[in-house]
């Protein structure tokens, strides 16, 4: 009897044990996996973010040129103008007297 009582104790037990292993590799790998997900995310969102970053600084850079081809374009044209004035007025002046 004692023995048979062994055996079904070291039955029992390692029915058990399989089991609780089973339950703890479970709860490892999710976890397991979580995390590995987790850092996946957050590679995603880095690389992400860096496209967003470069597409908006490229945006702001060409807004920025154009301003400034703007402003220099002006300039450009005030001086232009204002020497053809002065050149037509000296014309003038000069056909005048």
């Amino acid at each position: 009897m004692e023995e048979v009582m062994e055996e079904v104790m070291e039955e029992v037990m390692k029915e058990v044990m399989e089991e609780v292993m089973e339950e703890v590799m479970e709860e490892v790998m999710e976890e397991g996996m979580e995390e590995v997900m987790e850092k996946v995310m957050e590679k995603v969102m880095e690389e992400v973010m860096v496209e967003v970053q470069e597409e908006v600084m490229e945006e702001v850079m060409q807004e920025v040129m154009k301003e400034v081809m703007e402003e220099v374009m002006e300039e450009v044209m005030e001086e232009v103008m204002e020497e053809v004035m002065e050149e037509v007025m000296e014309e003038v002046m000069e056909e005048v007297m």
